[in-house]
C-alpha cells in the first residue's frame, strides 16, 4: 500500500466527533458515506482530467498561434518578393520599349 492509499484509508477510518454522538449522522454515514466518498474521488479524478485537457487545449492554441504567425510572415515575404519581381519585369519592359523606340528613330 502506498503512502497516498494509507493516508486515504486513515481519513476514512477517522470518525468526526459530531457523528459519534448524533444517530442521524451515523445513519447517513452508513447509508450514503461510501457513495459520497466514491463520488468525491470520482469528482477529483474528473477535475484532474479537466485540468489536463485545459492545459492541452491551451498548448494547442499556442501552437496554432505560432503556425498562423509563420503563415502570415511567409505570405508577407511572398508578396514582397512578387512585388519586387513585378517591379523588375516592368523596369525591364520599359528598357526594352526605350530600346525599340531608339532603334526606330535611327
Amino acid at each position: 500500500m502506498s503512502n497516498g492509499d494509507q493516508e486515504e484509508k486513515h481519513k476514512l477510518d477517522v470518525t468526526p466527533i459530531g457523528m459519534m454522538f448524533d444517530p442521524m449522522e451515523q445513519m447517513r454515514e452508513l447509508l450514503f458515506g461510501a457513495a459520497r466518498r466514491e463520488t468525491e474521488k470520482e469528482l477529483a479524478r474528473l477535475e484532474q482530467k479537466l485540468e489536463a485537457l485545459r492545459q492541452e487545449v491551451a498548448a494547442r492554441f499556442e501552437a496554432l498561434d505560432v503556425r498562423i504567425a509563420n503563415v502570415a510572415r511567409d505570405a508577407d515575404n511572398g508578396r514582397a518578393e512578387s512585388l519586387t519581381a513585378i517591379g523588375g519585369a516592368l523596369s525591364d519592359l520599359g528598357e526594352r520599349i526605350k530600346a525599340m523606340g531608339g532603334k526606330r528613330d535611327v
